[in-house]
């Protein structure tokens, strides 16, 4: 956000991190999407750090996942599975 949009939102009254939660939630609903948003004000750049940890989460349960069909289902790539 810009500082001017930010300064002319305070100047009306209105919190910047509303005013951008409530865009996020609009836009999704417009698009038939139910969303929880929880957007927090920061002096320093967070997006990176939580979109680090995203990854490493959603890779961490996609390979729990690769290898619980794997060994349920017996699909051993060498042909050989130990269970």
């Amino acid at each position: 956000m810009t500082d001017q949009k930010y300064n002319d939102l305070m100047k009306d009254g209105f919190e910047p991190t509303e005013f951008i939660t409530s865009i996020t939630a609009d836009h999704a609903r417009d698009r038939g999407l139910e969303t929880k948003v929880r957007c927090l004000e920061v002096d320093y750049d967070i997006l990176n750090d939580v979109c680090k940890a995203v990854d490493t989460i959603a890779t961490d349960k996609a390979f729990n996942e690769l290898g619980e069909v794997v060994l349920n289902n017996h699909m051993c790539p060498s042909g050989n599975c130990e269970a």
